[in-house]
């Protein structure tokens, strides 16, 4: 799947409670309609959350209600390990994956590396517990899915998980893992697990790119965290492409004017894996014991 530079605009607390004031029915409309316009790829949703000081609308129903009044743009959610459980994560990252037509993506939040590591693979694993495939859906016979194909996933490392999950298998079969490393031990971390890393410039870009690791994931977009000024058009860059932050609500109409693309270059290309140019993804998950037998 060939790239083109994407753009993401990180959406903090602040941002979030304007759009989705329940008062304003209005306005989550227009943001949307504003949103999918621009030809932005995706928003980040609860980013912010170790800086949380005040009540907040948490990241998955905020994505939730913006997957109703958008039709493009991904939706990430921000969601750590120390906070919640990946068979909940699992869940909620599915389920809005459904909901929005193969758009969700997580960014892992802080905390231990191992542990974010071993939850990483325990919710794919779970997307995978119960297979797209097995629902037939045969009115005639009365048979939803073929229930012998829904396996445990037997999962046993710092989480023990034995599945399966609630969900079916996402439109995505996995949706994207972002990942924006504040260590070396995170950096290695998110070389061989992630689908998208975060990084701060340039520079970092280069020397990513430059580190031979053979254990390395084959197959990752990178982005850099820009920071917003008013008044300036994100620059050209050796990366995937740009999570633009720290922009009001206030900055919303001149910011999507500044990276604003033409409509003849809107990618038409429906999940957030294929907006940010990833191969489909692989099979982690194979001869698991079938959650209900049929003999």
């Amino acid at each position: 799947m060939s790239r083109h530079s994407v753009v993401g605009l990180h959406l903090d607390a602040a941002v979030v409670t304007h759009v989705l004031d329940p008062r304003q029915q209005a306005r989550r409309e227009d943001f949307g309609r504003s949103i999918d316009e621009s030809g932005i790829d995706f928003l980040i949703l609860g980013g912010d959350h170790k800086n949380e000081v005040e009540p907040r609308i948490d990241a998955t129903v905020a994505a939730t209600v913006l997957a109703r009044h958008t039709s493009t743009v991904g939706l990430v959610v921000a969601g750590a390990v120390v906070r919640d459980h990946p068979f909940n994560l699992a869940r909620r990252l599915g389920s809005l994956d459904h909901g929005s037509h193969g758009r969700a993506g997580w960014l892992i939040g802080s905390g231990p590396v191992n542990a974010a590591v071993d939850a990483v693979s325990v919710v794919r694993k779970l997307w995978e517990s119960w297979p797209g495939d097995s629902i037939v859906d045969d009115a005639e016979r009365g048979i939803f899915a073929d229930s012998e194909r829904i396996v445990h996933i037997d999962h046993s490392g710092i989480f023990s998980v034995s599945g399966p999950l609630n969900v079916p298998e996402p439109p995505q079969r996995k949706p994207p893992v972002f990942w924006h490393p504040a260590t070396e031990a995170e950096q290695v971390a998110a070389r061989r697990t992630a689908d998208a890393v975060i990084l701060p410039d340039e520079d970092s870009v280069r020397r990513y790119r430059a580190h031979f690791d053979p254990d390395a994931a084959r197959d990752q977009a990178l982005l850099i965290d820009l920071q917003w000024t008013p008044g300036s058009i994100p620059p050209a860059t050796e990366a995937d492409g740009v999570i633009v932050r720290g922009f009001t609500a206030t900055d919303l109409p001149a910011l999507l004017d500044a990276v604003r693309r033409d409509p003849s270059l809107h990618d038409p290309r429906p999940t957030l894996r294929d907006r940010l140019g990833l191969q489909t993804a692989e099979t982690v998950l194979s001869g698991g014991r079938s959650a209900f037998p049929v003999s």
